[in-house]
């Protein structure tokens, strides 16, 4: 593993410049995908499973993959086959004799060409992989598939994300919120003071430094098209992730400068070969009329996605929408955190199933990590949800310390069950494990909360370790 120290000095606006080092762990990574898929009768190929979740896999090296197979089966040769497509070097197992009774499901895992020396090394782990994931249920084979990446990823420790966007597009905000746990309602309330220049912060994301670079929105046309400019470098070198955030409000008004915008971004992270991918969040999404509210989002979503290579995601800190942004921070860092996709798993598969139920994780900065609700859930519930968390939860902190209460319960007249979990996992960054339901009694809560902490304890102490 090597480590890359950048520094750069920042002006501070207080006629001093400050040395800021930022150090960046970067992983050599061999394995540039790995992908689980079904071959429909009608649909053709069907992605089941992927990692990371940003890989492009197109349906040309899909239908190549499935045809080599289907050549090997008739020929009678063995289950695990490589072909080579776009300097990548593809490893495919297929269990043939499954095929007649249930179809091709193939297992790829794509490797650099220039990596092709290992490619033996890791054949006996892929077969064994492929071997028992096959063999789960439909509804097991996620929890293994994302429990084992450690097989094949190298755990890269540092990830660094960039906010870009238009003055008062609220990518401060957007920040506070998820990285420093504020609280929604008091930004609305209350404005901060705009960026400027470039912005480091570094903060813990489960297993990832995560360094959060804010930029000033006055300066974004000087920032895009000056690269000799050492913000420009700041910004943009060894970037992981790119969030563009446009102010729906001003969508009507400045659509061509925004998508002007949203391209030079695109054409940096290519010209200039960046690692990066490129997210676009549409934000302030609450001011759009309930009453268009769907036909707006799909035109919004059609006119952006003749952008290639990025996604979209539709956010606000308006606490009835305030999931979407939770989500969608869920979606860029899971596929760099092992941790936040387990958590993910375990919640998904305990609350998947019911009525009426959300449950959530909160880190040591009390925010949102990893949520999960079920299908029927009604949104307009978080937001009484986490207005009651917020004000209790200073006292519950203070008793929890003390050692007094391991949960507490909240219950209303009309059967609405609110439970607080102190996870006591600080450890591990993990604070509160929060269930939400309208169907489940105080003593299924308690059971149900029981389940999901032995599984996550099981999953720290024993299943991580072992990977």
């Amino acid at each position: 593993m090597f480590i890359y120290i950048i520094s750069y000095e920042l002006f501070n606006f207080k006629d001093k410049f400050n040395l800021i080092e930022i150090k960046i762990y970067v992983g050599r990574q061999m394995v540039v995908g790995l992908v689980a898929f079904s071959w429909h009768r009608k649909l053709g190929p069907v992605i089941d499973l992927k990692h990371p979740n940003t890989l492009q896999i197109s349906d040309n090296l899909i239908n190549k993959i499935y045809m080599t197979h289907t050549y090997h089966d008739e020929n009678k040769k063995q289950n695990l086959v490589e072909t080579t497509a776009n300097n990548l070097i593809i490893l495919s197992y297929c269990d043939k004799d499954r095929v007649s009774e249930v179809g091709y499901e193939i297992i790829s895992i794509i490797i650099e060409e220039k990596e092709k020396i290992h490619v033996n090394k890791i054949k006996q782990n892929f077969i064994a992989f492929s071997q028992a994931l096959l063999n789960f249920e439909k509804d097991k084979k996620m929890n293994y598939f994302y429990e084992h990446l450690g097989l094949f990823f190298t755990k890269n420790t540092a990830r660094k994300l960039l906010l870009l966007g238009r003055a008062g597009t609220g990518k401060t905000s957007i920040k506070e919120i998820i990285f420093e746990g504020k609280d929604p309602n008091e930004l609305l309330i209350h404005s901060l003071e705009p960026t400027r220049g470039i912005s480091p912060n570094v903060y813990s994301w489960l297993d990832l430094k995560l360094g959060v670079f804010d930029s000033s929105g006055q300066e974004l046309s000087y920032l895009l098209e000056n690269e000799a400019d050492s913000d420009f470098k700041l910004a943009f070198e060894n970037t992981d992730i790119i969030v563009y955030v446009i102010d729906y409000t001003f969508w009507n008004s400045k659509r061509e400068e925004m998508l002007s915008e949203v391209q030079k971004i695109s054409q940096i992270i290519k010209m200039k070969d960046l690692p990066s991918s490129l997210s676009i969040f549409v934000h302030k999404v609450d001011l759009i009329d309930k009453p268009h509210y769907s036909d707006v989002i799909r035109k919004l979503e059609k006119e952006l996605l003749k952008i290639p290579n990025i996604t979209i995601h539709f956010t606000s800190i308006h606490p009835e929408l305030i999931y979407n942004l939770y989500n969608a921070f869920y979606d860029l860092l899971s596929s760099s955190s092992h941790e936040t996709m387990s958590l993910m798993s375990i919640l998904k598969t305990h609350i998947g199933e019911l009525s009426n139920t959300m449950a959530f994780i909160t880190n040591l900065q009390d925010s949102i990590i990893v949520q999960s609700m079920s299908s029927d859930f009604k949104t307009n519930l978080i937001n009484h949800s986490h207005k009651l968390i917020a004000g209790i939860n200073q006292n519950f902190e203070e008793m929890s310390q003390e050692g007094k209460i391991d949960h507490l319960i909240l219950s209303s007249e009309d059967n609405f069950n609110i439970i607080l979990n102190n996870m006591n996992m600080s450890k591990f960054g993990l604070k509160y494990l929060i269930v939400l339901s309208e169907t489940l009694s105080a003593n299924k809560l308690i059971l149900l909360i029981g389940q999901v902490r032995t599984k996550i304890k099981n999953y720290y102490y024993l299943e991580r370790k072992s990977t």
